[in-house]
């Protein structure tokens, strides 16, 4: 099929269908064309043509596959009928051909056998040599005519008409009356036999040829038209239905099944369909989860943000109840801080208050982190208000004790059916500096001491407070005096502090590691060793995030006292 282009000015090329006679052979892409496909124009075309929704919906009824089916019915049954036809012509052409050639050899070997029967010195005076011969030439089916003639060419005898001329029918042979070898022929035989029955028979054939080739033509045609319905149509109408379903983002496939064959075009064009298919199912899949999960991130941000705002404004109420950092000053100590939640707000809670003239330091750390550790902070919080100011205790074994049933009675963990069980970790130093004297009480924390690079842990009770009683559990908590020697720092901190995962073979840091780190810094400020001590658990993590939060509170005598 030959393309022909307009002009530039009349618009873009237009591709034009021609049939098979003159056009040369047919492309893959002018199947494609008649077949109904249209190809998508790439992005970006001046035309801007584009496939628009329906436009394979006449194919997927089969219109275009029966034009297909009909046009290849025209083209291929004359060419098929021409060649059965000219086969068949040709085979009974060659038959007629052998007959005649044996009918031609018939008639020579009968006027031979004649003429030498005949041939005699004076066979011409003796009529009853010759006239029994020439009546049996004219008993055979197939007689004519038979001249016999003498030497000098006139007629002795004739039996039958010899017709003038050329007959197309008619076989004429000829031969000469020998009396003795080497001799002078003596006369002359000329024989006619009728070809008739020849032509009969050809006739016959040439019918039954032309019937046969009609037959075979149809039975060809039949086949043909079947298998291609069968093998070509079919399969195509099953693409352009499934092409139809897609259009419609049904994401349908073809089915190949077994019947796939690699050397089969359509069941490879089947398999890319399929192919292109599933990567447009999973490509629109994909946009749609992205349009959902864009709009759930939206919704995400915008419910993060309101946390995020309902937890800043909790981390301002939470500051606000942490103590003032220089609430000791009155009592003659140094006092360092180093407070920072997992998150924003967190469960570690530290009370520094000077009441009667001693200074109290507590440093609790609750169960949990986050908002939940963080609500924990508020009762205990309340509880101490109420324990130093309402009662007025200040025993850290007392306060401790007392802490320990205002928490189980808040949080319902006293017998009366609650289901939770939290609690905390506390500890509780009492600094009297008339005597020079720090008293110290523990439950679940350990106060930590460091003088001239040596580093004293003294334990609490292994038990925290605020717990479910179990059978047999008991208050175990005891007073350690503790003697303070110039130079003696003291830290009281949370587990937050000493399980920092990292170093070169990625484990905790413990509290060993972090007496090492303070007792290097031991020269400076206590505000400079909280500095320092968090930049050292920066690097010793060196990526690793934190798993707790931290609470710590250093305090020793000051070199120069306040009066």
């Amino acid at each position: 099929m030959t393309p022909e282009v307009a002009p530039a000015a009349e618009g873009p090329p237009v591709r034009r269908g021609g049939s098979l006679r003159g056009a040369g052979p047919r492309r893959s892409r002018d199947f494609l064309d008649a077949a109904g496909f249209a190809d998508v124009p790439q992005a970006g075309r001046a035309d801007g043509a584009t496939m628009r929704p329906g436009s394979l919906r006449g194919s997927a009824r089969g219109r275009d596959l029966d034009s297909l089916a009909h046009t290849l019915f025209l083209r291929i049954y004359p060419v098929i009928a021409i060649v059965v036809l000219v086969t068949q012509i040709g085979i009974a052409w060659v038959n007629y051909s052998d007959q005649i050639r044996l009918y031609t050899e018939r008639a020579n070997l009968l006027a031979a056998l004649t003429a030498s029967a005949v041939a005699r010195p004076d066979w011409g005076a003796q009529p009853e040599i010759y006239r029994h011969q020439i009546q049996a030439l004219a008993r055979d089916p197939a007689f004519r005519a038979v001249i016999l003639r003498d030497a000098s060419g006139a007629v002795v005898t004739t039996l039958g008409d010899m017709p003038r001329g050329r007959a197309w029918d008619l076989i004429v042979a000829q031969a000469d009356l020998v009396a003795a070898p080497e001799a002078k022929p003596v006369g002359h035989l000329t024989l006619a036999i009728s070809a008739e029955a020849l032509r009969g028979n050809a006739q016959k054939q040439a019918l039954l040829a032309l019937v046969t080739s009609i037959i075979l033509m149809l039975a060809f045609v039949v086949t043909l038209h079947a298998n291609v319905r069968r093998h070509v149509l079919a399969p195509l109408k099953r693409l352009l239905v499934a092409m139809r379903e897609v259009e419609h983002k049904s994401w349908v496939t073809v089915e190949t099944g077994a019947r796939f064959r690699a050397s089969n075009e359509i069941d490879v064009i089947s398999q890319a369909f399929n192919r292109m298919v599933e990567g447009l199912r999973t490509g629109d899949e994909a946009k749609q989860l992205l349009t959902e999960l864009e709009t759930a991130h939206a919704k995400l941000a915008a419910a993060n943000g309101l946390v995020m705002e309902s937890i800043g404004y909790a981390r301002r109420i939470q500051s606000s109840v942490l103590p003032d950092r220089a609430a000791l000053a009155g009592t003659g100590l140094e006092v360092g801080v180093l407070w920072e939640p997992l998150h924003v707000v967190g469960g570690d809670y530290f009370w520094l208050e000077e009441i009667d003239g001693l200074g109290i330091v507590v440093v609790a750390d609750c169960t949990g982190h986050g908002v939940p550790g963080a609500f924990l902070t508020l009762i205990v919080a309340t509880a101490l208000d109420r324990i130093l100011h309402e009662r007025r205790l200040r025993d850290p074994v007392e306060i401790l004790r007392v802490l320990d049933d205002m928490v189980r009675v808040q949080l319902r963990q006293d017998g009366r059916g609650a289901e939770s069980d939290d609690g905390l970790d506390c500890g509780v130093c009492i600094w009297d500096r008339e005597k020079a004297e720090l008293r110290f009480a523990g439950a679940g924390l350990a106060l930590t001491s460091i003088a001239d690079g040596t580093a004293t842990r003294i334990r609490g009770a292994k038990r925290g407070l605020g717990y479910p009683l179990r059978p047999g559990d008991e208050f175990a908590v005891t007073e350690t005096v503790v003697p303070v020697s110039p130079g003696t720092t003291f830290y009281l901190m949370t587990d937050g502090i000493t399980d920092q995962m990292g170093g070169p073979r990625r484990q905790l840091l413990g509290h060993r590691g972090v007496a090492d780190i303070l007792g290097a810094h031991q020269h400076m400020p206590l505000a400079g060793q909280m500095t320092a001590l968090e930049q050292a658990l920066t690097r010793y993590r060196d990526g690793e995030a934190r798993r707790d939060d931290m609470a710590l509170v250093a305090f020793r005598p000051a070199r120069s006292p306040a009066p």
